[in-house]
């Protein structure tokens, strides 16, 4: 970093120079504010802080190195072999911090977030509010890959943290809002999801984060798959897999395909959208993921179902079922649930399109994903109306719109039981 980027305008660059150089003591504000911008401790800065024991400390800079160059797999290893140089609560702090990063990235939640929520603990008693920030943003990342419903709170948290910081970091906040908007693609409020990174794009303008400009690329193309801009979509879908690409992020190329492969799918370009999906799905295998893959799974099974092929979209919905429960990941497991009534709806199975739909939709309200369970609800109105059973399409379409309105469902409830007690 140069002399006027560590200043930030909040100091004179000469007073930075002096004290780097060791020609005057810094004072404790310009202390901090160098720690801020390098993300280091301020301990780090102490006299003394290596004296004595250099030699048994964590390589710290080594570790941020490996995670700037998002070495995911070294930083896991570096960070696990440093555990035990760590001889004070923040060198803990910092190498579990890098430590649950690497296993987050590595769509390795839930090994990560006991690392991660360590840190920030150590961190908050430290007054280190920035690692901090970084430590909650990190967490949210993770339950947002279980689909945990806390997630959008824990990243609003992060959001309001990052906003607390003096100076002001416009970068983390970009990442903060970035992330937010993922969520809300994931929870299926696509306008939501555009707000949020337009937000993000203001907040970075001269972001140089390509793997971020990547996440976003790819997220705004599921957004705009959603609201029907299908040209937008693939457009920012390719952009996606072009970054990824040249960063060597195999697991958010695999990510950034399937989402292309469903965009050409709506396209009506089957033939391609199978390249894509299978591609993804390959790379998926390769790498050993596990936490995601699901998803990859399900667009196959739906590419498999609109090709008229219901035997293999059961197959691999099975497929994707088997591994949400062992990953546990709940919101996976209810959408295969939604994906084999559809099968089972296409094969003329009524009573097991029913339970399977009656299955979901009870997953997706325990998980509390309203957006997710009007979707269902809408899916399966459909399916009804298509059966000739019109009341029973149109109370699914109520209690789909109810999902997402607390109030309506309360008046509905009270209406039922004043119903019932006059019958």
């Amino acid at each position: 970093m140069s002399l006027g980027q560590v200043a930030s305008g909040q100091i004179s660059r000469t007073a930075i120079f002096l004290a780097e150089s060791g020609k005057t003591r810094p004072t404790l504000p310009t202390l901090q504010l160098i720690a801020s911008r390098t993300g280091k401790p301020v301990e780090y800065f102490l006299e003394g802080n290596a004296a004595g024991g250099a030699a048994m400390r964590p390589d710290l800079n080594r570790l941020e190195e490996l995670s700037v160059h998002e070495r995911w797999e070294e930083l896991r290893e570096a960070a696990e072999s440093q555990r035990d140089r760590a001889v004070d609560q923040l060198d803990r702090a910092w190498v579990g911090y890098y430590l649950g990063r690497a296993l987050v990235r590595m769509t390795k939640p839930y090994a990560g977030l006991p690392e991660v929520r360590k840190a920030k603990a150590a961190f908050e008693d430290a007054g280190d509010r920035w690692m901090v920030a970084e430590c909650i943003i990190l967490e949210a990342n993770a339950l947002h890959l279980l689909d945990d419903s806390s997630a959008l709170h824990v990243a609003e948290a992060a959001l309001e943290a990052c906003r607390s910081l003096t100076p002001p970091n416009p970068s983390l906040e970009a990442r903060v809002l970035g992330h937010i908007g993922s969520i809300h693609v994931a929870h299926h409020r696509y306008a939501a999801a555009v707000e949020y990174y337009s937000l993000a794009v203001e907040a970075a303008k001269e972001m140089k984060d390509l793997g971020r400009v990547g996440v976003m690329y790819n997220d705004l193309g599921i957004a705009y798959e959603h609201l029907g801009d299908l040209t937008r979509s693939r457009a920012y879908a390719q952009k996606a897999i072009t970054i990824h690409e040249l960063m060597r992020d195999r697991i958010a190329v695999a990510r950034a395909e399937n989402n292309l492969g469903l965009v050409l799918m709506k396209q009506g370009q089957h033939d391609q959208a199978k390249e894509h999906l299978e591609r993804s799905l390959d790379i998926c295998e390769e790498t050993g993921v596990e936490v995601g893959k699901g998803h990859v799974l399900l667009s196959l099974a739906e590419l498999a179902l609109n090709g008229g092929d219901p035997d293999g979209a059961g197959r691999r919905t099975r497929q994707a079922m088997e591994l949400a429960e062992r990953t546990r990941e709940n919101a996976m497991l209810a959408s295969a649930h939604e994906m084999l009534g559809q099968v089972f709806d296409a094969d003329g199975d009524v009573r097991g399109a029913d339970q399977e739909f009656a299955t979901a939709i009870a997953m997706f309200d325990a998980e509390n994903l309203r957006d997710r369970l009007m979707t269902c609800r809408a899916k399966y109105a459909s399916i009804l109306e298509g059966r000739g059973n019109t009341a029973a399409a149109l109370e699914q379409l109520k209690l789909a719109v109810a999902a997402t309105r607390p109030d309506l469902a309360a008046r509905r409830a009270r209406e039922a039981a004043e119903a019932a007690g006059s019958a």
